[in-house]
């Protein structure tokens, strides 16, 4: 593949939030799943009386959705999504991904200050979106299970391959530590057909988990524990601790403490497995740690990405043994596991 010349890639990168923008504001004001509840056709008129936004504004962000490629605009400019969008861009199905372009505003929000956070130390200001701080909040748990559906079939067979999840016993109890809706909870279930497992959250990751697994199948063999695990301890008795994609928003001091809780939450011989980024020693490597090394400098106070040295000696250091990275990946599904000693 050509790359571009220096000029043209600082001219692409330096614009590409002009596309950015105009996506998430269409998510935020759900445009998408509006046109769909109407056959999928709608007018401007139609909209904006619907949900009360100025017509002359609402044409101009429609025209771009259009000559972006995710809308199409007939003759007698009736607007519809386009066919290969419409189950992403409609908040009402499974397979939706306006959630995660909403998630991705608010991550915007705090980028747009990356000068000054570097000036100053300290994490951009915190400003919510049109839709208010608390379904943000609901955003950024339904973002991760849509991107973590998208994960965890490719990642769940990794762990069965390196035998992570490979157990002395088949009633094992694990625990997913900061499981939100479960999306984890849910693999592990079907991979490990005699476990049973808790999910542990926030009150609001709680919530969603309980609507996902009310009235299924997997409902009898799923338990929840609401808390912070910045302050309180976990519930104990586990064979298995998760923790994915967690110890990438705090540091090292914060890190050995939720290591340390895990310890205490196992029994003898269970055993830990942390998702998150690996970066190499130079911190350089891979290329997507590196800029979210960046959004945890923007979004968090101390949140960082890890290298192997650090989490192995952070492990270490509250008793685990026998620490290795079993699944090696350019992402933050790379997966470090460490046992609890008999």
């Amino acid at each position: 593949m050509t790359q571009p010349n220096p000029f043209d890639r600082l001219r692409i990168v330096s614009s590409a939030y002009q596309e950015s923008c105009v996506l998430i504001a269409a998510a935020e004001l759900d445009l998408g799943t509006r046109i769909l509840e109407r056959s999928n056709s709608s007018t401007v008129e139609e909209l904006a009386t619907a949900i009360r936004l100025d017509s002359r504004a609402l044409t101009v962000l429609l025209d771009a959705m259009v000559g972006l490629g995710y809308f199409t605009k007939s003759a007698d400019s009736r607007y519809s999504v386009m066919e290969s969008f419409v189950e992403l861009l409609d908040s009402r199905h499974p397979k939706t991904f306006v959630p995660m372009i909403r998630h991705q505003g608010n991550c915007l929000r705090g980028w747009s200050q990356l000068a000054w956070v570097v000036a100053g130390g300290i994490p951009a200001q915190e400003h919510s979106s049109i839709l208010g701080s608390e379904a943000d909040g609901v955003s950024f748990i339904l973002a991760m299970n849509s991107l973590g559906r998208a994960l965890v079939g490719p990642l769940v067979d990794e762990l069965k391959k390196s035998g992570v999840l490979m157990f002395p016993k088949e009633n094992l109890r694990f625990i997913d530590i900061g499981g939100a809706s479960g999306t984890y909870t849910l693999a592990f279930l079907e991979a490990l057909p005699k476990a049973e497992g808790t999910i542990f959250d926030l009150p609001v990751g709680i919530q969603e988990a309980q609507r996902r697994f009310g009235g299924t199948p997997l409902e009898s063999r799923v338990s929840f524990a609401s808390g912070n695990f910045y302050q309180d301890e976990l519930p104990n008795g586990f064979d298995f601790a998760w923790i994915s994609a967690i110890i990438h928003q705090h540091g090292r001091a914060e890190s050995q403490n939720l290591y340390g809780k895990a310890f205490r939450a196992l029994n003898s011989g269970g055993r830990i497995a942390v998702r998150d980024f690996v970066m190499d020693p130079s911190r350089t490597s891979p290329p997507f740690g590196t800029l979210f090394g960046v959004n945890m400098l923007v979004h968090t106070p101390n949140g960082m990405v890890y290298t192997f040295d650090e989490i192995r000696a952070d492990l270490e250091a509250v008793g685990f043994v026998d620490v290795r990275l079993a699944i090696p990946a350019e992402t933050m599904s790379a997966v470090v596991v460490a046992e609890k000693p008999i």
